[in-house]
């Protein structure tokens, strides 16, 4: 799995046509989200199964494409409240900071980080 970041025009359409383009080649988004930057741009960050594939396709398509890393996925106890907080402390006392954070359809926690190499070694309690 890959997180694709994406920057896209805060407009109307703008997450439409991303998802079209992807669609209509085959690439399904697992999880992620959009936030606003400001009123010209937006941060789109997706997991995807075949990430080389979906950045060919949204550069050729004029997507500016950020980058594509492998991130980090995790599973946390979700009947225990804090988990977001204890597995956020574990990274934060290995000094490493979390540049992204979401969702996947599966309710599992995808991070990308400054070190994903050590995120993945101190976060190994929530390997899924």
């Amino acid at each position: 799995m890959y997180n694709i970041h994406v920057v896209l025009s805060n407009q109307p359409g703008s997450l439409a046509k991303f998802g079209i383009v992807l669609g209509h080649h085959g690439i399904g988004l697992e999880g992620g989200g959009v936030l606003s930057a400001n009123k010209e741009l937006s941060h789109a960050n997706f997991l995807v199964k075949n990430g080389e594939k979906a950045k060919e396709i949204l550069m050729k398509e004029g997507f500016n494409v950020i980058s594509l890393s492998k991130p980090v996925i995790r599973k946390l106890k979700q009947e225990k409240p804090g988990e977001l907080g204890s597995i956020a402390n574990a990274l934060f006392q290995a000094g490493i900071n979390i540049l992204v954070q979401y969702s996947d359809h599966n309710n599992r926690l995808i991070l990308v980080t400054d070190n994903d190499k050590l995120a993945s070694e101190v976060t190994i309690e929530w390997a899924v």
